[in-house]
């Protein structure tokens, strides 16, 4: 495509010419597709910018330095992947720049100040040189919501380039972590939050890609929380109220680099060494209570809790990728190295008074808990065509194993004040040491074009040694031969395998936790291997003709000694919890959807549908009455997007929720509600410079609970006004949470249970944030260019 043959205005970015190439279609989250086929990679002049990300050009790069843009399939993944049917074959986007364009910088600077002393900043800067790019990223908010969001921080703060071994993200405010760094509001209560980092990437002419990164993070986080948990026990209950007052502070160090040498055109090595340091303190308090369905006072509780954690991670990652001049041999070796060393001491302090029989118990100890795990993970995997219609796939894995969980339980001296009482009922360390392996084979069969028949087998083995300091050694020592199939026809994908998982080590430790003397965790030594069926049923195919795509999936698992929590509740209303095995946990779950998005001179209209469904059949113990649980839950949806010129945009979702969960035993008392979500954005770019937005968000749930408001509406809004050269400075005026929503609340059914939680949350507030833009790409290299010129 010849960009010249596409206008946009001066101040549009590569993503804007792009939705009006024919066959392109960009999704709200930024992802993209070419004929309903993803794109993998967005070259620039045919090299990787920033990692080969695509959203990092196309969200920053102008589109007017942009001469020609070329679509191709990914032939460094076809390589990997012959089996790879034409309908799903990714493809590769080159950018071909203007002659001129040689180093350029990118980023933003933003600023806030609201009511209450509220305040948000962070800027986020890159700056790129032919091969060579460098990012970095600095943040600070008290306003509970990420610094950037999780595609600014991972494509363009350098996580994608430099690679990272966990993410967890957080419902609601967007909020996210990578390698347990928080970029601001993770979890519930009220978060300040500041970090920052470095990342540098650069194509060494040997063919060798060198990354480093350096990230940095602090979370301050105050929650205040009210739980009310209302368990139904035959014709009686069992109402815990709990209130908890905590503080916590956390600082994650992340140090990492990424080496990735092409050897030659076939062969790729990949080196990534990290290391994560997270040191945390954290204080609570804990108030609870707990009475009877005849609303009669069974125990009171009142609780302390100062911890102090260091927590080290060390993860080596090398990957060897070999292909050969034979269509369809591959080689891919790997190994994974992890070392973790997490050292708690837990001051707990506590007051219990039981009135069913007349008793008062106390706690003042110290425990202290000394986790040091080494894993070492190697596997291959060799692909060998047989002939033109059959392939052999050869794989084998093997991990060695080294745990220890030392945990140390002292009383306080009454007379040094000290925390230097051994109580040996409440200390063990538990070692798990051995090895885990596992051998497949499979064959791929191709008889006619568009159609695999891949059956194999596996063979694993378990060798584990447990072993205790005041218990008997306890071996896992298992073999297993399970069989495999998949089958690819077209757009449809079936798939079934199986496994057994040892039983992991947190479940052996024999010690009980203690920490909460209302709810005793105990652990279980007698705990069997969980064997695990998996059957899985997919098809997604975009129609070119009708510009429509559609995906449907299947799935379901039978698990066998799966480990379940045994529940017992004595007179004082202490629940004991402990791990069993129990056969016949099964699930069922199918979602779907269908998407159509019709283009026509300065106006797009998408529409989509679609549902999710599940089954699962549950096990649930509580003082030894056991139950089979069902649940059966359905939630169809439906939404829309319009954009006018970009003048105006509008989104609607509607989701609506139903769930239902019967007992096998009439110990328990059947739940059903049904819940429905709606969702609604509108954009104005109607007056020149100015931009006016706003969000509405509503629940509405069928539990009827007293003093529950059961619909939770959250609106938002904010006008911005644009100024300076291409709109590069941005001053907008936005409001949070206008309506004061109770929004830190939840109803969840949990077993036998209804659980309410409230949760202190920032409510409503205003701010006034400044941003600025930074786009600065210049022309030939060298003389008074600088590299970090603007």
């Amino acid at each position: 495509f010849n960009a010249e043959s596409f206008k946009t205005l001066p101040t549009a970015v590569v993503e804007d010419l792009l939705k009006k190439l024919p066959g392109i279609i960009i999704g709200e989250n930024g992802q993209m597709e070419y004929n309903g086929k993803p794109v993998s990679k967005l070259l620039v002049d045919g090299k990787e910018f920033f990692g080969g990300d695509a959203q990092i050009a196309s969200k920053n790069l102008p589109s007017n330095i942009v001469d020609k843009v070329q679509v191709m399939d990914d032939q460094e993944l076809k390589r990997q992947n012959p089996d790879l049917i034409a309908a799903n074959m990714p493809q590769v986007i080159n950018l071909k720049l203007k002659k001129a364009i040689k180093q350029g910088a990118f980023g933003k600077l933003y600023g806030g100040k609201g009511d209450k002393n509220y305040y948000e900043a962070g800027g986020i800067l890159n700056v790129f040189r032919d091969t060579t790019q460098v990012s970095l990223i600095a943040y600070g908010n008290n306003v509970n919501k990420p610094g950037f969001s999780i595609g600014d921080v991972s494509r363009i703060g350098g996580f994608s380039r430099a690679g990272f071994n966990s993410m967890t993200v957080y419902g609601g405010n967007g909020a996210f972590a990578l390698d347990g760094i928080s970029f601001g509001a993770t979890g519930s209560g009220v978060h300040r939050s500041s970090g920052g980092g470095a990342n540098f990437n650069t194509l060494l002419k040997n063919g060798i890609t060198i990354n480093g990164k350096y990230f940095f993070g602090l979370d301050n986080n105050v929650e205040q929380q009210l739980i009310n948990d209302n368990q139904t026990l035959g014709s009686n209950r069992l109402i815990t109220r709990s209130s908890t007052d905590n503080t916590a502070r956390k600082v994650t160090h992340n140090i990492g680099g990424k080496m990735v040498w092409k050897i030659d055109s076939l062969t790729t090595l990949t080196v990534q060494p990290n290391v994560v340091l997270s040191p945390l303190s954290f204080n609570g308090l804990q108030n609870k209570s707990s009475i009877d369905g005849a609303n009669t006072l069974i125990n009171e509780s009142v609780a302390t809790n100062k911890i102090d954690r260091n927590s080290n991670d060390y993860t080596l990652n090398v990957y060897l990728f070999k292909n050969f001049r034979k269509r369809g041999r591959v080689l891919n070796v790997s190994m994974y190295e992890t070392r973790t060393t997490n050292i708690d001491g837990n001051f707990n302090n506590s007051m219990n008074v039981f009135y069913n029989p007349a008793s008062t118990t106390s706690i003042n100890q110290l425990r202290n808990n000394a986790i040091r795990n080494n894993d070492l993970y190697g596997s291959g995997n060799y692909t060998e065509p047989l002939n033109k219609k059959l392939n052999l796939t050869l794989t084998f894995n093997s991990n060695y194993i080294n745990k220890e969980t030392a945990l140390s339980t002292f009383y306080r001296n009454p007379v040094d004040l000290e925390y230097d009482i051994l109580v040996p009922t409440l200390s063990q360390t538990v070692k798990q040491s051995g090895t885990k392996s596992n051998a497949r084979a499979q064959l791929r069969w191709s008889p006619i074009k568009d159609l695999s028949i891949q059956p194999g087998v596996s063979y694993g083995n378990v060798n584990l040694n447990n072993t205790f300091t005041s218990f008997a050694s306890i071996r896992q020592q298992f073999s297993f031969v399970y069989p495999s199939l998949t089958v690819r026809y077209h757009a449809l994908n079936l798939s079934y395998s199986a496994n057994k998982i040892e039983t992991d080590v947190q479940y052996l430790q024999p010690v009980a936790n203690n920490t909460d003397p209302l709810f005793i965790q105990n652990g279980n030594v007698n705990l069997q291997p969980t064997t695990s069926s998996n059957l899985n049923l997919s098809a997604s195919k975009f129609i070119v003709k009708y510009a429509v795509n559609y995906n449907v999936n299947v799935s379901g698992t039978l698990r066998n000694n799966a480990v379940i929590m045994s529940r017992l509740i004595n007179p004082g209303g202490v629940q004991i919890n402990t791990p069993i095995n129990a056969n016949g946990v099964r699930s069922v779950n199918s979602s779907g959807s269908l998407s159509k998005t019709m283009k026509s001179p300065g106006k797009q209209f998408t529409f989509n549908i679609g549902y999710s469904t599940g089954y699962n059949d549950n096990i649930l113990q509580v003082n030894n009455i056991r139950s089979h649980a069902q649940t059966f839950n359905i939630g169809p949806r439906i939404g829309g997007r319009i954009n006018l010129n970009d003048k105006i945009e509008f989104v609607e979702n509607y989701n609506f929720q139903f769930s239902n969960t019967s007992y096998e035993d009439n110990f328990f008392i059947d739940r059903k509600y049904t819940t429905h979500y709606s969702s609604s954005e509108l954009i104005l770019r109607t007056i020149k410079k100015v931009v006016f937005e706003t969000s509405f968000n509503l629940s509405l749930n069928s539990q009827k609970i007293a003093g529950y408001d059961n619909s939770i509406k959250l609106w938002n809004a904010g006008v911005t006004y644009l100024f300076m050269k291409n709109d590069r400075a941005q001053l907008k005026f936005s409001v949070n949470d206008i309506l004061k929503s109770t929004v830190g609340r939840s109803v969840n059914v949990v077993g036998n249970s209804i659980r309410d939680t409230q949760t202190n949350n920032i409510g409503r507030y205003g701010m006034l944030t400044m941003t600025y833009n930074i786009q600065n790409f210049g022309g030939k290299v060298g003389g008074k260019d600088t590299f970090f010129g603007f």
